[in-house]
């Protein structure tokens, strides 16, 4: 831990310079320590070895699904997932915790599926995977080819409003600006995926939450 005086000379600034940047680096999120008295001085919390992290639309995705996957396989309680966001939460700077909640209450996680339904998954497609979590993430309109359950082709526009896991399928709940109405997406079957340069605006969860039901979801 650094005395107020002797990191002033280290920086070669003012002790009133150097009381300013400390609270500009609070504000930033930065978590120090302090303590007045001999021995006392300003020091970065411990537990942050290397900094906070920033809130990126891939490490943001990485991070919550993790965590949703972890929950959809019952890795620890629900206490303990609780917990978990509560700490993700506090690894991102002030200004980016409100995008990271609303990020997060996009994301949920639903009973698993049938064993007879859960044969049908295809293989894996991490290229239009990654596509559609970055549209998801920063709320890109995405031009889409999917594969349905009877192997008819189509191209869609759509509006990547919400994700759902019901294991083992990721479920991408849109809106279909084609039809005007929600649709709900296996990411399995999505086979390509393009980024438009257009974005959309988020609409009522609910509305998309409620059409699981029509696909026998349970939430």
């Amino acid at each position: 831990m650094h005395g107020i005086a002797a990191l002033a000379e280290e920086f070669g600034v003012s002790q009133r310079t150097l009381a300013r940047d400390l609270t500009l680096l609070r504000e930033q999120g930065w978590e120090l320590e302090s303590s007045s008295g001999r021995g006392g001085g300003v020091q970065v919390a411990q537990r942050w070895s290397s900094g906070r992290m920033t809130l990126r639309g891939d490490d943001a995705m990485e991070l919550l699904m993790a965590l949703a996957l972890s929950e959809a396989l019952g890795m620890s309680p629900a206490k303990r997932h609780t917990e978990l966001r509560r700490q993700l939460g506090r690894c991102f700077a002030p200004a980016d915790r409100d995008d990271i909640a609303r990020l997060r209450k996009r994301i949920r996680v639903a009973s698993p599926v049938s064993s007879e339904i859960q044969v049908s998954l295809r293989g894996d497609a991490q290229v239009a995977r990654t596509s559609i979590y970055d549209a998801f993430a920063k709320q890109w309109m995405l031009s889409i080819h999917y594969i349905d359950s009877h192997n008819t082709t189509s191209e869609r526009l759509i509006e990547a409003q919400c994700l759902l896991l019901a294991w083992p399928f990721w479920y991408l709940l849109s809106w279909d600006t084609q039809r005007e109405a929600v649709r709900t997406f296996r990411l399995d079957r999505i086979i390509e995926a393009r980024k438009m340069n257009q974005r959309f605006q988020l609409r009522p969860a609910n509305l998309f939450w409620a059409a699981c039901n029509e696909v026998g979801i349970v939430l």
